[in-house]
């Protein structure tokens, strides 16, 4: 069975694979298995620990994405976009939404392991990963590369910069943005004379959030200063 996907040429080969492993709502070892490939060699290909991948390999994720060789090649030369923190961003998507037990609850995700994510112990499966975003209301895709990124640097691996004020536009076509997006500032950071460099770059960063992403971000930054 293939699956076919609509993402920028941008996306590296191991966010396409775990977010293909998502949306079966299967463990990376089920989906290996279900598309014929070792366990081992699956999680290498989406570390980015391996440069020569067995035949077999390659024709079974070929066949599976609907991509020629080349393009696979291509694809998983690529480096994914560096991301905040997993147990940040899970903290800014819960935030005024979600407590550990209800999501805990709504994903049939053990309050257990979900502690562990919270706690920047472990990362989840593409299995729980697809459970989190299905209950956040976060795209897969946005998911799938927040948790490589973070799967690749904890492996001592290397992400991709991101460039400030570079919109991101890799989405599946059942995940696009809704066409209505918040207003931006009539007066943006960038134009003002006394804009810090920090705070320039998080207007870079705010600009390439997901609708759904930048109010979970509002209500995070409100729950930090009501800690103060």
């Amino acid at each position: 069975m293939s699956t076919a996907l609509s993402v920028s040429d941008r996306v590296p080969l191991s966010v396409i694979l775990f977010h293909a492993a998502m949306e079966r709502g299967q463990s990376l070892s089920a989906f290996a298995k279900d598309i014929q490939v070792g366990t081992h060699s699956l999680r290498q290909l989406i570390l980015g620990k391996t440069q020569s991948p067995r035949r077999k390999t390659l024709n079974a994720v070929g066949q599976l994405l609907n991509m020629p060789t080349d393009e696979l090649n291509r694809r998983m030369n690529l480096r994914p976009e560096a991301t905040p923190e997993f147990e940040e961003w899970l903290k800014a998507q819960m935030a005024g939404r979600f407590n550990r037990s209800r999501l805990a609850k709504e994903t049939k995700i053990s309050i257990g392991a979900l502690s562990n994510y919270l706690e920047g112990k472990t990362l989840p499966d593409s299995d729980h990963a697809g459970a989190l975003a299905r209950t956040l209301e976060v795209p897969l895709l946005e998911v799938a590369r927040t948790v490589v990124a973070n799967l690749v640097v904890d492996a001592g691996g290397v992400t991709e910069p991101v460039e400030a004020g570079l919109a991101s536009t890799e989405a599946s076509v059942d995940e696009q943005p809704p066409a209505t997006e918040a207003v931006e500032p009539t007066s943006t950071l960038s134009n003002t004379p006394t804009a810090s460099y920090d705070e320039i770059q998080l207007l870079g960063l705010w600009r390439q959030l997901h609708p759904q992403g930048r109010r979970a971000t509002l209500s995070y930054i409100a729950m930090l200063l009501a800690e103060r």
